[in-house]
């Protein structure tokens, strides 16, 4: 059985879509709280989404698709809840391909087209999309749960007396 690490209401906002800055490529947020709160608000604004919830499997990386927003530009493509996404404009997705991955995603903006290969059953399909602005329900709930991991990683670090 594949292990899975289940991703919350930030994964809407996609980890294909998030920008190289997020912090999200296993390291940790070393800015101050609100030098970083400032820079994920005005970074994320200008980030494009798709519009899909994922499992990613901690084994293989492959990126599995759990829901589609409605509405979003996912939906309009046509992605369904257990599709696999396979490559981003050429780029693997997978376990061991990550600085490409955030080289290809980091200059993604609202209303840029981008080609996905999708797994559905497990016939291979090119889809494309137009990304779209982040929601602001969605970007709130990813910096809120981004902030919560930060005060963590502080309160962590603070000398007990």
């Amino acid at each position: 059985m594949r292990n899975f690490n289940r991703l919350g209401l930030a994964a809407l906002v996609l980890a294909l879509a998030i920008p190289a800055w997020a912090g999200h490529s296993g390291e940790k947020c070393n800015h101050p709280t609100q030098e970083c709160l400032d820079y994920m608000a005005a970074n994320l604004k200008s980030s494009g989404w798709i519009g899909v919830e994922l499992d990613i499997d901690e084994e293989t990386g492959a990126r599995v698709v759990k829901k589609v927003v409605p509405g979003s530009p996912a939906e309009a493509a046509g992605i369904q809840p257990g599709d696999i996404l396979v490559s981003l404009n050429g780029t693997k997705l997978a376990k061991g391909n990550e600085e490409a991955i955030m080289q290809t995603k980091k200059d993604m903006k609202p209303g840029q087209t981008v080609t996905y290969v999708v797994s559905t059953n497990g016939l291979d399909k090119k889809v494309e999309l137009v990304l779209a602005p982040m929601p602001a329900d969605v970007m709130a709930a990813y910096i809120g749960q981004h902030m919560l991991e930060h005060a963590n990683m502080q309160v962590a670090a603070t000398p007990k007396k």
